[in-house]
């Protein structure tokens, strides 16, 4: 078994081209499906956010066969030579490593920002309802999982780190003078959806409004948020007395036209809107930016205005952590490659023991039952005793470069029937 990742982000692809990569969520149960039928996959998980589309797999056969499928699968329109040269492939370790650093925030545009934590979630929820994940990414995710948990609480990469969403709400903070009063929109419930709401909430904007294609999800959200729920076809007629519109909706498709933004602002009389445009896809049509007294955010312009933050002086812990819960994570695996190797050995020596025990029957056919049970619990208590220490140094020297060559000699040394593959498992 090999871990294989395959990932595509911000930091080695432009953003229409992630748009077009971009995984919206109504479609990724059949892509996960797709994936999950190509010959070699046995698990694989499907991370797709508004600057990455990353795909971990556990995969048998000849790795290099595996890879250009899954570019296909996730290619769509593109080339799959196209999607190579511009994708970024890891196995085992480093697949480990990247996965990982995605969790604890370092690989992301706002750097320490908690929302890929909840769109790892996401995406391994979406993977087990789709069937195609099982212990390895199962193992893989929720090891990420538990890095970045220790990460977030040992160092302030979370505290001090920042969101796209606060960024975005603090460029229109700036243009338009400050957010309390202001009347506000929602587009959308998911992870940055909601971050959007409580945030807005909390700048003490005046009317806030929250739509969503899930008209009881969007009067869920505007609950919490002491706002007013709206369906989606109600969202141009409200931007005619809007400030403030933010749009996540992970939408294939366009969500907000030109044309309806340009009569409600005519209706406004003109008046300031910002749009931040947190979709990826984008859910406005660029033909809104130019718009008479409309300023348009999208992740492009948020990498642009996040890409001359200092490092964060918490980056260099962070990091030690990521490394840290790699290897071991990596050590687990190679210990669990020695799993069977090592249940064979017992086996075989218990099925020697009770092949002993049954002749001595013959040999002493006087011994009374309790004689023989307490003969028989000896015996496999010395049994234990020796099997003790060659099972702890299995489990050892399977953790290290010679592990595979270690446990074949221990194959061949009991001569023991443990599948191969499982022997070389990573």
């Amino acid at each position: 078994m090999t871990i294989v990742s395959l990932s595509l982000s911000y930091r080695f692809t432009s953003a229409d081209v992630l748009e077009k990569l971009a995984v919206p969520s109504e479609q990724r149960g059949s892509v996960l499906t797709r994936l999950h039928a190509l010959p070699t996959i046995d698990e694989v998980v499907l991370l797709s956010t508004c600057n990455r589309v990353e795909i971990y797999a556990s995969a048998h056969g000849p790795i290099a066969e595996v890879i250009p499928a899954m570019a296909g699968v996730v290619g769509g329109r593109l080339q799959v030579d196209q999607v190579m040269r511009m994708a970024r492939i890891r196995l085992d370790g480093a697949a480990a490593e990247h996965l990982f650093s995605v969790a604890c925030g370092l690989d992301s545009m706002a750097v320490g920002e908690n929302q890929i934590v909840a769109q790892i979630k996401d995406a391994a929820r979406a993977a087990a309802a789709a069937g195609t994940t099982g212990p390895a990414i199962t193992g893989l995710t929720d090891a990420a999982l538990r890095a970045s948990k220790r990460a977030r609480s040992q160092t302030t990469i979370s505290t001090e780190g920042i969101s796209l969403v606060r960024v975005g709400l603090d460029l229109a903070d700036v243009h338009l003078g400050g957010l309390a009063g202001r009347a506000a929109v929602v587009l959308g419930t998911g992870s940055m959806g909601k971050l959007a709401a409580r945030l807005l909430r909390d700048a003490h904007v005046g009317r806030l409004s929250v739509a969503s294609r899930n008209p009881a999800r969007a009067a869920e959200v505007a609950a919490e948020v002491a706002g007013t729920h709206l369906l989606v076809s109600d969202v141009p007629a409200r931007l005619a007395e809007a400030d403030i519109l933010i749009t996540a909706t992970g939408s294939a498709e366009t969500v907000v036209p030109a044309e309806p933004v340009r009569a409600a602002r005519a209706q406004a009389g003109g008046g300031p809107l910002f749009v931040l445009d947190l979709g990826m896809p984008s859910d406005v049509d660029p033909a809104v930016g130019p718009l008479p007294g409309v300023t348009l955010v999208d992740l492009t312009a948020l990498g642009q205005h996040l890409a001359d933050r200092e490092a964060h002086d918490q980056i260099p812990l962070v990091r030690a952590i990521v490394a840290a819960e790699a290897a071991a994570y990596m050590d687990r695996q190679k210990q669990a490659g020695a799993a069977p190797v090592i249940a064979a050995m017992h086996a075989h020596i218990r099925q020697l023991a009770d092949a002993e025990l049954e002749r001595l029957k013959d040999r002493l056919p006087d011994l009374s039952e309790q004689q023989r049970a307490e003969t028989a619990v000896t015996v496999h208590r010395i049994l234990r005793k020796i099997l003790h220490r060659p099972t702890v140094r299995a489990k050892e020297f399977s953790s290290g470069p010679k592990g595979p060559v270690y446990l074949e000699a221990l194959q061949q040394l009991f001569d023991l029937d443990a599948p191969t593959e499982d022997v070389h498992a990573a």
